[in-house]
This record gives C-alpha cells, structure tokens and sequence, in this order.
C-alpha cells in the first residue's frame, strides 16, 4: 500500500476542499506536514483512521467544521469527506467516506448562536479502482469494502501504520503483538487454514456411524467430551504461563532493584548522580547566559543588527547615489540643516549667535547665500548625510554574522549537552536504592516468588491434565478406528480423516517453522535498529509471544526510552514486511505498508531523533509525518534528503491579521 493523495472537505479546521499529494519517489520517499500546535497536525492522521475505518478519536463527536457550522440555518445540510488515494497491488484504488449534516434546531444566548445538529449523519461509504486504461473506475459493492481494506491493511494493524507521539511509546509494550506479526506477515493465513483443517477432521469424527456397536458409540461420545476438555485446560495452561511469565519477571525485577542497594554501589551512584547535578545546573545556567547575550547582542545598536539586516538595501542605495551626476555633489553645508531653520531665523530677526539680521546687511547675506545650498532646493546635502550615516552603520556588519552563528551554534551545543547530561542523570536515578526501600522490595520480591510458584503448580496440573487427556482421546480414537474397519463406508470417512489429519500436522508444523523464522528475524533486525537509535548498552529479546522486552532487567522506563523501543520494533516490522521474509517458491508472504505519524518526535531527545531519522526511510516505502517546527530543525538535518514533498500547515487569518484557529490551509 502506497497512499497518493489525501482530500479533505469540511473536516476539523480544513475549511472547504484541501488536497495533499504524497511523495511515491522510492528514493525520496519522506513527505513531511510542519505545523505549530492546534494547526491540525493531528487531524491528518485521524483523517486517514476515519476514511480507511470509520474511528472517530476526537472529542467531539461531530466532524464538520465548527465555522460551516455555526453558519448552518434550520433544514440546511452539509457534507464533510476524506478520500484517500492508494496503490495495491499494481492497482490504484480511491476509498471516500462521507457524512451529512442537518441542522435541526438553532437558538441564540446571549447574542451567541448554538447550532443542534443530527447526532447519526447519514453515512456514504465508496471504494473504487482505476481499470488498466487509467480512466474507467469500477465500484466496489458497499457490502465488500470492509473485507477490501482489510485485506489490504487490516484494522486490527492499523494502530501500528498510523499513530501519534502520544501513542508510539506504548507500542512495542502492547500484550496483543503476537496477534500483530502474524497478520503483518500473512502467517494469519497458515494459521487460518490449520485452524480450518481442525474443524474438518472433527467434521469426519462425527460422521462415522458408531449406533451398531455400544462401545464404539461410547468412544464416540468420550472423544468429544475429552477434546472439548483439553480445550479447556490448554486455555487454563496458557492463563497459568503468562501469570509465571509476569510473576517471573516482577521477582527478577526486584533482584535487581536489591541488587542495586548495595552500599557501596548507592554510595558510587549518588557520588556521580551528584556530580551530573552540579554539571547540569552549570550548563543550564550557560544557556541561559548564551541566550541573554544573543538577545543583547542582537538588540544593543553597537552591534549594529540594523545594519545588518538592512544592508542589501543600504549598499544598494549608496551605488546608486554614488552614480549620480551633477555639480552640486560636493557642495559643502551646515550639516542636518534645512531651508527651514534660515527661513526661521530670518522671520525671528536674530541669529543664534545674537546678530542682527536685518535685511541689506552683511549677516544677512550670508545667511541668505547659506539658505540657497540647503535642501530641499539643493538634495547634495542631504545626500551627504545619508551617506555619511549609512557608511557609519555599514562598517563593521561584516563579522556580524558569524558572531551570530558562532553564538547560535553554541546554544545548541549546550541544549545537546543538557539533553546527554538528562540521560546520564536518568541512569543514575535508577542505580540509586535507599536501605529503608531496601525492606519493601525484599517484602514485594517474596511475594512475587510464592505467587509464581502458585502459577507454576497450576501450570503444571494444566500439563498433566493435558497428557491425560491425550492418552484418552488416543484410546478412544483407536476404538473409534477397530470399530470403523468393519464398515466400507466407515473406512472410507476413516481414510478421508487419515489424510486431514496428516494435511492438518503439516500445516501445522510449516506454520511453526515460518513463525520461528519470522520470530528469530524480528528479534535480530529489532536490535539492529535499536542499536543504530539508541546510544545505550541495551539490547532486545522477542520471546515466543512477541513480546518486546529487554536482556538485562531495568526497573523502569523513560518515555524517550520506549518511544526508541518502539520505533525500532515498528522500523523492523515494515522492513521485514516490504522484504517479503517468507517469500519462498511455497507460498508469498509479506506486505509494503507506508507510516504515516503525528508529531513522532515529541517524547524524544535530540540525539534520538537524529538516530531515529536515519533509519526510518531506510526501512519504509513510504514515510508521512506531521512534526511541530522545532522538531523539525532537529530532524530536518537528516531526513531533508529523503524529502521528496513538504507542506507547511498555516492558520487563515481574519481581517485584523489574527489567527483563525477553526481554518487552516496547506501551503
């Protein structure tokens, strides 16, 4: 699945229509969506939940935008829609989902209007495909759309494709992977057809005709009673392992919480946590020096930040004055005096040093012959201020600007420092155990071993249970089998259940095979991608229910930590799907599935982003996100040559110039 294009009508705060075409460059295959918050970053994505699945994640139920409709009068109608184009394959597919708005009832309060609209709009649901000629579209039947998008993404994977920052660190923690990687992989399919196989062996069982012999009919009827019984007690074992698993770890977590207060060791960490303190309290007050001085070096006109911005302008301006032709050039006068000022003191009679101006005597005049070389009947003067200024506040613009870089450069490198100096301090936090909390953990770990060893009794019951109702289902097949022999059309439904059970071992036994390989495969690429976005020691192990999880033990997780973690098992998932891990000459498996996220970023350290942004495109066909603009500084470093579309998400504005947070637009 490769998404095109992404039309919006009326939905949220995309006023009218709005249409976003996506990068399908496979070399260039990042489009990214910059916006600031409540500019409807995450709209996008939910856009895509509610046209492919019908979610509505918002708070308010109603869809159309809040300005069409507070514009809505009694009986009118409007629609709000997202359609989404995409290639499957080879084939181009447009899904639109659309509801229609009436407004029922509209009252006013206070000179404010309050719009009633239908709580269930009338829904439209369409999905169609381009023919090979590129123009003729052929519908899908209604009833058929659900199975069509499930078939190209289902819904139960779609929390993996499409997701916020709020979301992407819970991810790889989720209990249901297993469920997960079995659909992402197709091994759903072995899973489905074993899952069939079964049901038609026991469709067999039940068709031999037992009613002439008692005991026959009778390991007819136990047979059933025991399958239906190991069903039971399979479910009870599998509840009894998770509880061991969980209580397993709970105990190997508090061993290593004790483990941690060893005195010397708390001593050691405190010592370092402490250390990291002070550093980091120094490099915040660095920042926030290096910020001041920016600011007041920009500002304080001695640096001459006018200057600087303005100087195209002010050198443009000068070569032009400098062309100029005429004698008056280099006429010298008073220097920012105008005609004015003279005609001024003429009319006051005195000069400013006391003289006499009377008409027809000498200081007159001069003061007159003065006059005559001001402006504005002669320009030179003004001219020669200009330029006098203007070369004043040219000069010394030139190291202007990479002072400033210089300045920018060491903010950043301070904030990188602070944010390394954070996951040192965060590290050390948890190597710190005080002995009075020493007693609770000891109390908790006690605890957590009696219960497990409760589960593993429980486990264990469950597995001999099991054995014995092997032995008896054995048994009473074997009556089932002598009995079966002596009727040709019991032999025959006897062999036809031979050979299901044998298609049914199998099945099974390929689709055990294929999962281990996919498991073993997910659990080397998860670390392999971990590893390039985390710069830590740790590594991952999947177990044989996916579950992602670490090799040493840790107490706790940072938010920053899991959203690695489950970006690195998500890259991994994509990858190994686009990869086709299972292609083989028995059967194609695998699927090309874009990512389409909101703000990935937000719970992620700078280091982190860097890392994470050079993977990302290497292991998706196609990468769509949504990021704030800060974030987006910090990524942009990597991702920007794997960019091949990008669009700024901009609030309209109303006549004042504010902006309109129910309107937005792509630019």
């Amino acid at each position: 699945m490769i998404i095109n294009t992404l039309e919006l009508y009326n939905f949220r705060q995309y006023i009218g229509h709005q249409e976003v075409e996506f990068s399908t460059d496979p070399e260039k295959n990042v489009t990214v969506l910059i916006g600031v918050n409540t500019s409807g970053k995450t709209t996008i994505v939910r856009a895509f939940e509610w046209c492919l699945y019908g979610k509505n994640g918002f708070e308010d139920p109603f869809l159309l935008n809040s300005d069409v409709r507070d514009n809505m009068q009694v009986g009118d109608t409007q629609d709000v829609w997202v359609a989404v184009t995409f290639t499957h394959d080879g084939k181009v597919y447009t899904i639109k989902r659309q509801y229609k708005y009436v407004c029922n009832d509209r009252t006013s309060d206070g000179g404010k209007w309050t719009v009633t609209l239908n709580k269930k709009p009338e829904e439209n649901l369409t999905l169609e495909y381009l023919q090979s000629d590129g123009q003729t579209k052929t519908p899908i039947d209604q009833s058929n759309i659900t199975e069509s998008m499930d078939r190209v993404l289902p819904k139960d994977l779609s929390d993996y494709f499409f997701f916020g920052g709020e979301r992407i660190s819970g991810i790889a923690n989720r209990t249901d992977l297993s469920k997960a990687v079995r659909g992402l992989m197709r091994l759903d399919v072995l899973e489905n057809a074993s899952t069939h196989l079964s049901r038609v062996v026991k469709s067999f069982e039940n068709s031999i005709d037992t009613s002439g012999d008692a005991n026959a009919q009778k390991a007819k009827d136990s047979l059933e009673t025991f399958k239906k019984k190991k069903e039971q007690l399979v479910i009870e074992k599998d509840n009894a392992e998770k509880q061991m698993e969980y209580w397993k770890s709970k105990e190997a977590e508090y061993n290593a919480q004790l483990a941690k207060s060893n005195i010397e060791q708390v001593k050691q960490a405190k010592k370092e946590r402490d250390r990291i303190e002070t550093t980091l309290r120094s490099e915040k007050g660095k920042l926030e020096r290096a910020k001041k001085d920016m600011v007041n070096y920009f500002s304080d006109p001695k640096f001459r930040a006018f200057a600087y911005f303005g100087m195209p302008g002010i050198s443009e301006v000068l070569k032009e004055l400098d062309s100029l032709k005429g004698t008056d050039k280099n006429v010298e006068c008073v220097p920012d005096m105008e005609q004015g000022a003279i005609d001024f003191l003429i009319k006051r009679g005195r000069c400013i040093c006391g003289t006499k101006l009377d008409k027809g005597t000498i200081p007159y005049d001069k003061v007159m012959e003065e006059r005559k070389i001001l402006p504005p009947e002669v320009l030179s003067a003004a001219v020669q201020s200009y330029k006098s200024k203007a070369e004043g506040y040219l000069a010394g613009t030139e190291d202007y600007k990479s002072n400033m870089e210089e300045k920018y450069k060491n903010i950043r490198y301070i904030v990188r420092t602070i944010g390394d100096l954070n996951d040192a301090l965060e590290k050390q936090s948890e190597l710190i155990i005080d002995d009075t909390d020493a007693k609770k953990i000891e109390a908790d770990r006690k605890d957590a071993h009696i219960k497990y060893v409760e589960a593993k009794q429980d486990y264990d019951t469950c597995v001999s249970n099991i054995g014995g109702c092997d032995t008896n289902i054995k048994n009473c097949e074997s009556a089932i089998d002598k009995y079966a022999k002596s009727s040709k059309k019991n032999a025959r439904v006897a062999r036809f259940i031979s050979y299901s059970q044998k298609v049914y071992e199998w099945l099974l036994e390929t689709y055990k095979g294929k999962e281990e390989i996919v498991r073993e495969q997910l659990q080397i690429r998860v670390n392999e991608n971990f590893k390039k976005m985390y710069h830590g020691e740790r590594s991952i192990l999947i177990d044989d229910k996916y579950r992602v999880k670490y090799s040493d033990v840790t107490t706790e997780e940072s938010d920053g930590l899991k959203a690695v973690k489950s970006f690195a098992f998500i890259a991994s998932l994509v990858s190994m799907a686009k990869d086709k891990i299972l292609d083989d000459n028995e059967m194609k498996l695998g699927q090309v599935y874009p990512l389409v996220m909101d703000a990935p970023f937000s719970n992620v350290d700078e280091i982190h982003i860097d890392n994470i942004c050079k993977i990302l495109p290497q292991t998706a066909n196609q990468v769509i996100m949504a990021v704030m603009q800060k974030d987006w500084e910090y990524a942009s470093t990597n991702l920007n040559q794997y960019v091949g579309k990008s669009y700024i998400i901009e609030k309209d504005k109303d006549a004042n110039g504010k902006e309109i947070d129910t309107s937005t637009h792509f630019r």
